[in-house]
């Protein structure tokens, strides 16, 4: 998705940073130019002090935002969402992470098809945007930890360039 909002941000490059900071996040944007986790809202001096900007401009970048049809569409419907990977061992679930190779197609398929085989039920994934992050990975929390036969099945797959068990 970054990639085809991006070009909106090419003139202005800290507020191209702080918008794809409020995008992976999940901040929203509202109609009355505040910032958002959910319905909490976020100071534009967090935001600021985060990303060692001055809090004018991230000001500017929610008022850009919302000018442009296409960033108001995105930036006022995002909704944040928890992520178990660093909490999912600590209840019970099994946590593995599985770093593509660039651009595979079919990985998630072929993983959830193997975990299902094993009567395993998924309760989350999260599929990271290359786009947005460098070394995109799938984060997968399954109901119970994947026994080692499976891991190793996994790692034989195509497409998969690294697990990693939580």
């Amino acid at each position: 998705m970054w990639g085809k909002i991006e070009h909106y941000f090419d003139e202005y490059p800290v507020r191209k940073q702080i918008a794809k900071t409020l995008l992976k996040y999940g901040l929203k944007v509202s109609d009355d130019m505040k910032i958002k986790a959910g319905d909490i809202e976020v100071p534009y001096t967090k935001i600021a002090k985060a990303l060692d900007v001055d809090r004018r401009v991230v000001k500017e970048t929610v008022a850009m935002i919302l000018k442009v049809p296409e960033l108001r569409d995105i930036f006022t419907n995002l909704e944040p969402t928890v992520h178990m990977k660093y909490v999912g061992r600590h209840v019970g679930y099994g946590v593995i992470e599985i770093e593509p190779e660039p651009r595979a197609v079919g990985i998630l398929a072929r993983v959830a098809q193997k975990i299902a085989d094993k009567g395993i039920n998924i309760v989350q994934v999260v599929a990271e945007d290359p786009e947005l992050y460098p070394e995109a990975t799938l984060t997968i929390i399954t109901e119970k930890p994947i026994p080692g036969d499976l891991i190793n099945e996994l790692s034989k797959l195509e497409g998969v360039k690294r697990i990693s068990i939580y």
